[in-house]
């Protein structure tokens, strides 16, 4: 009886622990260089810790992440949890201005035909500033994001372990997987 009563007792402090909202605050800018600030507050703001990075500028392969967005049904199951899961964020600021081109033009259209239809919904949201334009000169990645957030981790956890376990999503990791060790 009494290891029934440990076992409920500890997962009633994980739940409440994870029932305590984060706040998250976030700057990242990518032009020749990539320069990152984030500041996690945690149980009301007694727990934080700052996370800051800058990279050197790489050239990266973006053939992983199409592959995994040409995947059946993956894009429609992507913006499906992206809908679900917005709602759950209190967003006191987001602003993103982008300038995204691929190696193809070709590519670059077909990226912003995928991305196209989320775009339309987000901008309808009202506490959002997102701009995304495509640059179809060359391959490039600039711009800058920054954001205010607060979210109830507890709210997450049913939806993204169905979203990871889902077969679409299975699919699209194998995908990506496959296209990186080409």
């Amino acid at each position: 009886m009494w290891i029934l009563a440990t076992v409920l007792g500890i997962f009633l402090f994980f739940a409440l622990l994870l029932a305590i909202p984060v706040d998250v605050t976030f700057r990242v800018e990518k032009s020749t260089d990539f320069k990152s600030r984030v500041r996690v507050r945690w149980l009301f703001g007694l727990i934080g810790k700052d996370i800051s990075g800058e990279k050197k500028k790489r050239k990266g392969n973006i053939k992983p992440l199409l592959a995994m967005l040409r995947t059946r049904r993956f894009p429609r199951k992507l913006f499906k949890f992206a809908r679900s899961t917005f709602p759950l964020l209190k967003v006191r600021e987001l602003k993103l201005n982008l300038r995204v081109g691929l190696d193809d033009p070709a590519e670059t259209g077909l990226f912003f035909a995928i991305i196209g239809p989320m775009m339309v919904y987000i901008r309808s949201l009202p506490s959002l500033d997102i701009q995304v334009e495509p640059d179809f000169e060359g391959e490039s990645l600039r711009g800058h994001f920054r954001g205010d957030i607060r979210a109830c981790p507890i709210q997450f956890v049913g939806l993204c372990v169905a979203f990871a376990l889902s077969p679409t999503t299975i699919r699209a990791v194998k995908a990506m997987v496959t296209a990186r060790r080409k």
